[in-house]
């Protein structure tokens, strides 16, 4: 799939603004059937420029040129995806636009339906040129290569061990078979694992992308020639094994298979890992046919080189035995005058060693329990915290509580802290007024302590706000209201993990994460972490293995 956003001002007294094309370089067709209409591709092209403004006044118009894939492919507009003025020939679709915008979803995309033509013959193969032209500036074209036949290559199902302890290796019998009408060049063998996970191995024809907490992806592009109906697996001298480091906890393998992959202008060089590549030969037995557990819609890394990308990819999950978690309270200690707004961020960081993620289940880390110290009143609030009275109950008013639930989010990296800012006005001083940071498991009016957290002593810190002039204190004084001992992890001796992160007169509500790439906030599953061609080239540099 491509797409056609346009748009942008020409700057003055500027060179000519560019609207670079783009969309896909390649894409296959199932042939045309004996009966029954032609299975549709979906093909959408995007132009798009980068500068200053938001919006270009001229006349746009884009031509599809399809005088060389006369008797190969059938091309139309998508009509679920309608544009105005648009008219179509034997030889070509020109439409134009008056006025091109930035930020109009749908707005500046072209969406075209393309298929097998009838009586073409398999492997037969044109291409359609995609050209703009508007007054005043340049249109980079795109070309797609549209090919009647293709791979359709058909993962095997892995079935390792789901309870699984850090330290240990499980073989990735990795193989597929080939259900199409054409042979594939080379294919891309992917395994995105989450952050507990990692291959074993590494190969001169791999290359890895780190994704931070998230974990990485590998890519081991195998050049070759792999035939329709024959099965292929890896060689015995090129196996891959799984390992389970000691950051596991909750995670998942996604693991796929991509005939003829684009390479990518941005992929790495990288070095040789070890003199060794990873090979494929062909299996000894046929690959069974099963259907993917993915849902279709998110399997579509193949979609313009296979001719099913449906049944590419699969995954499985993980669960680690035994894994560990060091969840730590972090406090401040801000300082002010009376009538002065001071500023503290307060939370948990993960000491590790495991990443903690709930985004299979999506249910928070951890709650933060923050109690406030008496003679002070939080009047900016973080965006993942809400107001509770004293006893845990609910309360509607958010500035001015006693007490405060902080939502952790679904994900926690190592290291990573997960601080939320409050704002509080020093109303007057109290002697020995003190609060608390408690980080656990949410439960009803407070928190327990993480099953997963072998340190229970730092779970709980201290909070005081200094007040400057004040008088010092005496040893009878009032306590502002504590988390209930049945519903918080116990108490350290004092404060631990004090960032003194505060300031006079300013206000916060932002949600603050340092020394993580990833913050609190909900995050999108693995799944969604695409990598595209970038890493195809990479390898492709470097690879000279065949089949």
């Amino acid at each position: 799939m491509a797409t056609l956003s346009l748009g942008v001002a020409a700057p003055a007294l500027a060179a000519e603004p560019a609207f670079p094309l783009g969309g896909p370089s390649a894409q296959v067709l199932q042939p045309y059937p004996d009966s029954g209409d032609p299975k549709e591709r979906s093909l959408r092209y995007d132009l798009d420029y980068v500068g200053p403004g938001n919006s270009f006044p001229g006349e746009f118009t884009v031509t599809v040129d399809l005088s060389k894939v006369a008797g190969v492919a059938a091309v139309r507009l998508d009509p679920a995806k309608p544009r105005p003025n648009c008219t179509t020939s034997a030889t070509a679709i020109v439409c134009k636009q008056q006025g091109l915008s930035v930020g109009s979803p749908g707005a500046n995309t072209f969406d075209l339906l393309v298929s097998a033509a009838k009586d073409s013959k398999n492997g037969a193969s044109g291409e359609i040129a995609v050209t703009g032209k508007v007054a005043g500036a340049s249109v980079t074209p795109v070309t797609t290569k549209l090919t009647v036949g293709g791979p359709d290559l058909h993962l095997g199902e892995l079935k390792p061990k789901a309870d699984v302890t850090a330290g240990e290796q499980q073989d990735l019998p990795l193989a597929f078979a080939n259900r199409g009408t054409l042979p594939a060049k080379s294919v891309a063998l992917e395994l995105d694992a989450s952050a507990g996970l990692e291959p074993a191995e590494t190969y001169d024809n791999c290359r890895r992308q780190d994704h931070g907490g998230m974990g990485a992806t590998t890519v081991c592009l195998v050049e070759g020639e792999f035939l329709p109906g024959e099965s292929y697996q890896l060689a015995p001298d090129s196996p891959l094994h799984l390992k389970t480091t000691e950051r596991a906890y909750r995670d998942r393998l996604r693991y796929g298979v991509v005939p003829d992959p684009a390479p990518s202008k941005d992929a790495p060089e990288g070095k040789p890992a070890a003199g060794k590549k990873l090979k494929l030969v062909k299996a000894s037995a046929a690959v069974p046919v099963t259907d993917s557990n993915l849902d279709p819609r998110s399997a579509r890394r193949a979609e313009n080189t296979d001719l099913n990308p449906g049944d590419n990819e699969r995954s499985f999950e993980f669960t680690a035995n035994g894994a560990r978690a060091d969840f730590e309270a972090v406090t401040a200690s801000p300082s002010g005058k009376v009538g002065d707004t001071v500023v503290a961020e307060l939370g948990f960081r993960n000491k590790g060693p495991a990443v903690i993620s709930h985004l299979s289940s999506g249910q928070s880390v951890a709650r933060t329990d923050i109690v406030i110290p008496a003679g002070v009143q939080v009047t900016d609030v973080p965006r993942n915290c809400r107001a509770v009275n004293a006893d845990g109950s609910d309360r509607a008013e958010q500035p001015g509580a006693p007490r405060y639930f902080c939502d952790g989010g679904l994900f926690a990296d190592v290291p990573g802290t997960y601080a939320g800012r409050f704002a509080m006005k020093i109303e007057k001083a109290v002697a020995g007024a003190k609060g608390s940071v408690t980080v656990g498991e949410p439960v009803a009016g407070g928190t327990k302590p993480l099953a997963f957290d072998p340190v229970a002593g730092n779970a709980q810190a201290a909070f005081v706000v200094e007040v400057k002039g004040a008088a010092s204190p005496s040893p009878s004084t009032s306590v502002s209201a504590s988390p209930s001992p049945s519903a918080s992890a116990s108490a350290s001796a004092s404060p631990s993990a004090s960032s003194s992160t505060t300031a006079a007169g300013g206000t916060g509500g932002n949600l603050a994460s340092t020394g993580s790439s990833v913050g609190p906030v909900a995050l999108g599953a693995l799944a969604a972490v695409v990598v595209g061609g970038a890493l195809y080239v990479g390898v492709r540099r470097r690879s000279g293995g065949h089949a």
